[in-house]
């Protein structure tokens, strides 16, 4: 039997893109598949959509929440939900299109093969931005860099949305603890992931600049990734439930 597998897809105004991404990634035909998406009180609708569509899609789960909550917070209520159904792998993804559901797949292979962690990565061989201005790229490499040079952080695409967990992360990591609440969550997750030394498997994407909606993406998101860079480097992120060297006792 196949494995239990859990999208999360925090959305916010999402309405131009939400029903054709639910439409694309059940139309994969994966067996024991579900899709959760957590909206933030969209004004445009978009938890109206959804609700539509349960009926259609006995496997869709919506989680209401009753304002602009954060991006961070919004997936660890995915999360959550998702082990208390027992998922066995959790897979976070962006609502606009930027990862292609036809990517699912292999990120879920990557977790069969024995990896902990999988990520959809631009910054490897076969891994591309595609629609980003120079200025955009400049601050998404800047971040990797910084990350990689302050934190030590040897993933190279950290702060991609694009990931599968095997449900024992979550043995390791206390989802109670997690400090970030925006774009800076990517960052403080993988942190812990790679402290706690588990395996991570980067997989080439291709991310697609958002084609409709408004980017979530904004200055402050800029500044709140690089604070959480000098909470991390201070020692104040350290959130493990049970010793790393107990990974397999846990998995």
């Amino acid at each position: 039997m196949a494995k239990s597998v859990y999208i999360s897809i925090a959305t916010y105004n999402e309405k131009d893109n939400i029903e054709k991404l639910i439409r694309e990634i059940f139309g994969l035909g994966l067996e024991n598949l579900s899709v959760i998406i957590i909206d933030d009180n969209s004004p445009d609708g978009t938890a109206e959509i959804v609700e539509n569509l349960k009926t259609k899609f006995p496997n869709l789960i919506l989680i209401k929440r009753s304002g602009k909550l954060g991006y961070g917070s919004a997936h660890v209520a995915g999360f959550k939900f998702a082990l208390e159904q027992r998922a066995e792998i959790i897979i976070s993804m962006d609502a606009d299109f930027s990862h292609s559901p036809k990517k699912i797949p292999e990120l879920i292979a990557a977790i069969e093969a024995g990896n902990d962690v999988a990520i959809g990565s631009r910054k490897i061989p076969g891994g591309e931005l595609v629609g980003w201005g120079l200025w955009r790229k400049f601050c998404s490499a800047g971040a990797m860099m910084a990350s990689q040079a302050i934190l030590g952080i040897k993933t190279n695409d950290l702060t991609s949305g694009f990931r599968a967990y095997g449900r024992w992360v979550f043995d390791l990591i206390d989802l109670e603890k997690i400090k970030s609440n925006g774009y800076s969550f990517l960052e403080e997750l993988i942190y812990l992931v790679e402290k706690a030394g588990l395996k991570i498997k980067e997989v080439p994407i291709s991310f697609l600049d958002r084609r409709l909606g408004q980017s979530k993406l904004s200055k402050k998101e800029i500044i709140k990734f690089f604070v959480t860079i000098l909470k991390i480097k201070a020692g104040s992120f350290k959130n493990f439930k049970v010793d790393s060297k107990n990974k397999e006792n846990s998995n």
